[in-house]
């Protein structure tokens, strides 16, 4: 006789378009999963989980390389004088657009006792200081144009309307950080980036000329804005409590004042800059600082994503606090330090390969800045602990110190070249970090000799990379910019590696290996 045909049971699981029955694989803890779930489990065997490191490197580099790839395409395509232009109207924006998008981001980072109260009261109260940040960039447009005397006008209300947007999506940056979903975070970067470089890069290609860095900012601010709005997880609520903004005011006013300093004292820079010299001058400066900027915030960024949650979290106990402290001190110089020593010695070979002849004057500038930046990361990751002790007016300090001595600079040096106007910028970069160091060093109760023994290894190889790198750099000077540059890089890495690597024990930095 045939056999009957068993009917699938009930509680099987069905998938598929016909709804069939999954077929069942045991995962390596002896449990039964579907054969979706085998796959998804395959899948995060390769992927790292949501909360690794690894995203954090994935998110700075990838951060590091399209934000290089798109400036420099974008500038070469278009032109010294456009890309002058489109500059300074992007330091405009951006000079409104970054407190506004951070204005209580910190403070529910560091915030132990967080409510929804909290969430939704700083997302309307940030959601009004955009609509005044529109305000302010549309009637202020016109000014900025005649003081500068570049045609900006129209490009910075374009942005303006950007803004609401940013707003939100900064709110969002921040809880999801709270939770180290460092893998969406990344994902800002590694899907929203390369769209907004495409579309900078095709503008500029099609003739935009300095809009291309208008159109190229828009596709980054919307994207990421679509991308945080559809996968953190949070929807707010129509509740709006003074008494909630009131609680997240001590630490969120001044490190916003803070943050409004540190992203302002550049832009500020740039547009004042602007009304000393001519467009060419600005083009090649802020080619010079983007490139170091695009560098170094490998190195902040890192630091940045790591510190602030974990140190917020150990803020009760100073004594976990503190060493917590100094194994991201050693992390950050560990990587920061070979990039501003390799860059201030390989700068000329990179902007001949990547802008070509006429930007080569934004070499020396470049060089300049590389060195200045090497004491600020052997201070460590100094901010994030503010934040964490709720001591941000210290943030604010500093910041008005590093913006305070550059506009000096500018007013008595008037410089009237890249180079003259690198030197007036590494003032700031040059008084901070000791004062840095001598206030965090207070604050956590430890000496010069506890910090000097962690950032040992990383001084030591850094040191003897740049003999190196030097050495091959004079060695290669007749070959072509590219082999060059290669070879001088790989000198470099090798023995910066033999240093450090043995001084490690082989192992990764203890930040990493506590993450």
């Amino acid at each position: 006789m045939p056999r009957s045909r068993r009917k699938p049971s009930r509680s099987a699981p069905r998938c598929g378009r016909w709804r069939r029955t999954c077929r069942r694989a045991p995962s390596s803890t002896g449990a039964w999963q579907t054969g979706h779930g085998w796959h998804t489990e395959r899948m995060r065997r390769v992927l790292p989980g949501p909360a690794s490191p690894a995203w954090v490197a994935a998110e700075t580099l990838g951060s590091a390389v399209t934000a290089l790839v798109g400036l420099l395409f974008v500038a070469r395509i278009i032109g010294p004088q456009a890309a002058g232009t489109g500059a300074i109207a992007a330091s405009v924006f951006l000079t409104v657009d970054f407190p506004i998008a951070a204005l209580f981001g910190d403070s529910l980072l560091q915030r132990r006792g967080l409510e929804e109260r909290h969430r939704s009261s700083a997302l309307w109260a940030t959601m009004g200081a955009a609509a005044v940040g529109m305000l302010v960039l549309w009637l202020g447009a016109p000014l900025i144009a005649r003081a500068t005397g570049a045609p900006v006008t129209g490009m910075i209300r374009a942005m303006a309307l950007l803004l609401p947007f940013s707003a939100a999506a900064g709110m969002l940056s921040a809880l999801v950080l709270k939770e180290r979903r460092y893998r969406l975070l990344a994902s800002r970067v590694l899907l929203c980036q390369p769209l907004a470089v495409g579309t900078g890069v095709l503008a500029a290609l099609g003739g935009a000329g300095a809009w291309s860095m208008a159109a190229q900012q828009a596709a980054a601010t919307l994207s990421v804005f679509l991308l945080l709005a559809l996968r953190s997880g949070w929807r707010p609520q129509r509740l709006f409590q003074r008494a909630a903004l009131a609680e997240l005011w001590p630490v969120a006013g001044p490190q916003i004042l803070a943050l409004l300093v540190f992203n302002g004292r550049y832009r500020i820079f740039i547009v004042g800059l602007g009304m000393l010299v001519a467009e060419t001058v600005v083009a090649v400066t802020h080619i010079a600082f983007r490139l170091l900027d695009v560098a170094m915030a490998v190195v902040t960024g890192a630091a940045s994503r790591l510190a602030m949650p974990r140190l917020a979290a150990l803020q009760n106990d100073r004594a976990a606090l503190a060493e917590a402290y100094g194994d991201l001190a050693q992390l950050q110089a560990l990587i920061g330090l070979p990039i501003a020593a390799g860059l201030a010695i390989t700068a000329p070979r990179l902007i001949e390969i990547l802008m070509g002849g006429p930007w080569i004057g934004a070499a020396e500038p470049a060089r300049l800045v590389a060195l200045a930046a090497i004491p600020g990361f052997l201070v460590g990751p100094a901010p994030a602990l503010w934040l964490a002790l709720g001591r941000t007016r210290m943030n604010l300090l500093m910041q008005l110190v590093a913006f305070t001595l550059p506009l000096v600079g500018l007013l008595v040096l008037r410089p009237q070249d890249a180079a003259a106007a690198a030197i007036c910028w590494v003032l700031g970069s040059l008084a901070v970090p000791p004062l840095q160091l001598l206030v965090t060093l207070r604050a956590l109760h430890r000496s010069p000799a506890w910090l000097a023994q962690r950032l040992l290894a990383p001084l030591l190889g850094t040191l003897v990379m740049g003999v190196v790198s030097a050495w091959a750099a004079r060695e290669l000077a007749a070959q072509a910019a590219v082999p060059a540059l290669i070879g001088t890089a790989l000198a470099g890495a090798i023995a910066y590696a033999a240093v450090v690597a043995p001084a490690l024990g082989f192992r990764w930095p203890r930040a990493l290996q506590e993450a």
